[in-house]
């Protein structure tokens, strides 16, 4: 019976010594050092062709046309090329005076996104819903379209229509920011 108890003993040691070892094993904590890179969506405006600045040079106000009126009175102002902001200033804009702007944007960022939209945001006022109509200073349009997938150093060009409305307000300098909206690739609907 001795030998019975002794070999029972000793079964039960190993096992609580195996449990032990077991237990040790599980209860370590494991500490991982890493870096993740990830990707950056961004863009900046490449140019901005305003077709009629702030004298010098001559400013003659432009016609929805394309042709020039022998005045020179309003004038537009263009500034942020090479950043993420455009600021648009109209100064003196007179009801039916009208500028079309040439801006262009280049994507920097290094992860696939899709040019969602620009938007506009007026400095203090509201802007007109429509060519023509009186429920806002400044008519605003951006031509050519979007959403389009770009990927580093894709481009893209844009004809930014102004027009003042007849609720203009004199001796009045008009102020609004533009700026473009990008969606990552993978999150776009």
């Amino acid at each position: 019976m001795n030998r019975k108890l002794t070999a029972i003993f000793a079964t039960m040691l190993i096992a609580l010594c195996l449990a032990g070892v077991s237990y040790a094993m599980w209860s370590k904590t494991l500490y991982i050092d890493g870096t993740v890179n990830t990707g950056d969506v961004n863009a900046v405006w490449t140019s901005a062709i305003n077709w009629d600045p702030p004298a010098p040079p001559v400013s003659l106000d432009p016609n929805p046309d394309g042709s020039r009126k022998d005045k020179d009175v309003g004038s537009t102002e263009v500034d942020g090329v090479g950043t993420q902001t455009l600021t648009i200033i109209v100064h003196n804009g007179y009801p039916s005076y009208f500028n079309d702007i040439q801006i262009e944007w280049e994507y920097t960022g290094s992860i696939p996104a899709y040019f969602v939209s620009i938007t506009i945001i007026p400095d203090g006022f509201t802007l007109a819903t429509a060519y023509g109509a009186d429920d806002g200073p400044i008519w605003v349009d951006v031509v050519n379209g979007y959403p389009i997938q770009v990927h580093q150093d894709d481009t893209g060009a844009h004809s930014f229509k102004i027009h003042v409305e007849q609720s203009a307000q004199e001796l009045t300098t008009y102020t609004f920011t533009v700026e473009l909206l990008f969606v990552q690739w993978n999150e776009y609907p």
